[in-house]
């Protein structure tokens, strides 16, 4: 019997191989064969495959003794392939956990994932209509896309826990994803109280051990909850029927290495498949999200009042310039006592400042050098806290001791701004108060994030410097005070989405101040008082953002009125690829309704010594031009020293 097998390597098409195994093969099963000299794990792809009858074939070694990959996987597999421009072997790839395929056959006690009762919270009248109008329209056997579009602090959480309830009561799977690892503390928390106990939780952190348990639960239908980053859709689940994506805007949802992919898009794409109903979740929804909900595209349901009808922070805009810090400080003299009067009244306070370390730009002024990292073209940042100079590209680092002119040592002098000097300078201000900054350079460790998080929850830190890492949902019931150092930050680039993200931003961040207070106050420092997403913000009306972001993006034919498809080629040697950017240019060949734009630098020309160059394709949204993409592009050669990546619908264009 010949059979077709899909093998997870940079192949877009399998391998036929032939069976004289005792076990009648089917569709999906996991088989191990020979290639290379090796030997190596893939999936039945087809049982029917047209072979000439003069090849020789290699023999299937043997089956793997595990539930078979299922046809709506397999189906999965093809149109994530398909539309992301990627091989399906390494689309393959992403389905395979080798320590949990390997470890099928150990017995395991599951027995902590079983939820065995719910704890219900009242809800209010609007998260009670919210759920009747959801009812009308939703089934578990059915594809749905719902836009729970709630300001923060709304209990958009307590609404979805309705629908997880339903789901696991009636015997299903359900995913919930989240952006960052981060969140997984508090949110695992939030189920602790509706379950009784922690639930099974999948990302890059867990150990190998409790990988292993839990794939082996999923795959044997054992556990019926599990809360994931977005790796968590490739888990093999056997009975899923319901997927929640919470804080979908996040730009930590698409996958910018190896693969490249949105996790929210192909979970949207996956529940289709698997004809069962997926919610976006989200106090500030991505453009596209709102605009097909809008458009019908999406069931829209919004909820407008906080949980126990918490009034939303006030905002303040503080001029910076009639208002100014003191010389070579940032934060304004005008807000220090209404500041120090909170404290008093036992609120947290956060400064927030989106730029990790303590200054973003490093020059000796003997030789007049600024600090480059050696491998990108980006200039290192300062580290107060450990005394290096860091590359936040490709985690470069340095000592600050060099010689320059004369033999003698570097005289460093650091300029712009980071949370580190906002530290410095809170410290200097509230010298009596603890102060903590939250920031991935700090938060990078799951014990000592834990700790933090505890002691900001309880009220034992009363100030906070941090990143835009605080802004990602998380709830501490004491801050009430929060002052944007710079809320120009991001409004300009090169970035189509520049606005969108910073409004996103200090949205959410808006909503982390006053969760459980009437009396809370969001300070917004500009050098641009009249700005639209300042004046959005300081109404609190969303709408008249997303109004005027969509009247923006129709009058330019951006996203969602059109799409877009980055080319990205990287390598050691800029001739190179400028020339292969060129030919790929000159032998596209031009179609009604798809455009092609550049080659141009990226705006890091290099990163990790590979020096890049993008092509931009625009298309109508009608189109599918994947097919037509994927031929120009293998018709090109590409040389081994040369990398192309495809970013279907890009977020970043660094």
């Amino acid at each position: 019997m010949k059979l077709d097998i899909l093998l997870p390597l940079k192949f877009n098409h399998p391998f036929t191989y032939e069976s004289d195994l005792q076990t009648k093969l089917k569709k999906g099963d996991y088989v191990v064969v020979p290639f290379r000299n090796k030997k190596i794990m893939g999936i039945v792809w087809d049982c029917n495959p047209k072979v000439p009858s003069n090849i020789k074939i290699k023999k299937i070694v043997s089956i793997l003794n595990i539930p078979a990959i299922s046809i709506s996987n397999i189906n999965f597999i093809k149109k994530f392939s398909h539309y992301n421009l990627t091989s399906l072997g390494m689309t393959l790839k992403l389905f395979l956990y080798s320590k949990g395929l390997e470890s099928f056959d150990k017995k395991f006690n599951f027995e902590q994932f079983i939820i065995k009762s719910f704890n219900n919270k009242k809800l209010n009248k609007i998260q009670q209509q919210s759920i009747k109008n959801i009812n009308k329209y939703l089934s578990f056997n059915e594809y749905s896309t719902t836009l729970l579009h709630g300001i923060t602090g709304s209990g958009k959480t307590l609404v979805y826990f309705h629908y997880i309830k339903e789901a696991i009561t009636k015997g299903f799977q359900v995913l919930v994803l989240l952006p960052e690892i981060a969140l997984t503390k508090q949110i695992s928390d939030r189920f602790k109280e509706f379950i009784g106990h922690e639930p099974a939780t999948w990302h890059s952190g867990i150990k190998d051990k409790d990988k292993k348990l839990i794939w082996n639960g999923i795959i044997q239908n054992k556990i019926p909850l599990v809360i994931g980053a977005r790796s968590s859709i490739f888990l093999p689940f056997q009975n899923l029927k319901l997927i929640i994506i919470d804080e979908e805007h996040d730009s930590s949802y698409k996958q910018d290495e190896g693969v490249i992919y949105n996790a929210r898009d192909m979970s949207i794409l996956k529940a289709s498949i698997e004809k069962i109903p997926i919610f976006l979740i989200s106090a500030t929804p991505s453009i596209e999200s709102f605009y097909n909900a809008k458009k019908s595209k999406y069931q829209y349901i919004p909820l407008s009042e906080r949980y126990k009808n918490v009034q939303l922070a006030k905002t303040k805009i503080i001029n910076l310039i009639s208002s100014p810090p003191l010389k070579g400080k940032f934060v304004s003299q005008s807000i220090i006592p209404e500041l120090r009067g909170l404290l008093e009244k036992k609120n947290q306070i956060l400064f927030f400042l989106n730029r990790r370390g303590y200054s973003t730009y490093i020059i000796c002024y003997q030789c007049n050098q600024r600090l480059i990292c050696p491998n990108c073209s980006i200039g290192l940042v300062y580290h107060q806290e450990n005394n290096q100079a860091l590359c936040h590209y490709c985690d470069f680092q340095m000592p600050l001791k060099r010689k320059c002119k004369d033999d003698k040592d570097c005289k460093f002098s650091f300029y712009g701004l980071g949370v580190e000097k906002i530290f410095e300078e809170v410290k200097d201000i509230f010298p009596e108060k603890k102060i903590q900054i939250f920031s991935s350079d700090v938060m990078h460790s799951n014990s000592k994030s834990n700790n933090i998080i505890n002691a900001i929850e309880k009220g034992d830190i009363p100030i906070l410097v941090g990143t835009q890492l605080i802004s990602k949902g998380f709830h501490f019931p004491n801050l009430n005070c929060i002052v944007v150092i710079n809320s120009d930050t991001n409004f300009l680039g090169s970035d189509i989405r520049a606005s969108e993200k910073n409004f996103q931003l200090l949205q959410q961040l808006s909503g982390r101040a006053g969760r459980e207070s009437n009396d809370s106050i969001v300070y917004l420092q500009t050098n641009d008082p009249k700005n639209k997403i300042l004046r959005s913000l300081s109404k609190a009306d969303v709408n008249e953002f997303y109004k005027e972001e969509l009247d923006f993006r129709k009058n330019a034919n951006l996203p969602p009125f059109s799409k877009l498809i980055s080319i990205i080629v990287s390598g050691a040697n800029r001739f190179e690829v400028d020339k292969v950017c060129r030919n790929l240019k000159n032998s596209f060949i031009i179609q009604d309704g798809i455009r092609i734009y550049g080659p141009v630098t990226a705006p890091i020309f290099r990163i990790r010594n590979k020096f890049r160059m993008r092509l931009l394709i625009k298309y109508d949204v009608k189109l599918s031009p994947q097919e037509f993409l994927m031929k120009w592009i293998n018709k090109n050669k590409i040389e081994a020293n040369i990398k192309l990546e495809v970013d279907v619908d890009p977020i970043n264009f660094l």
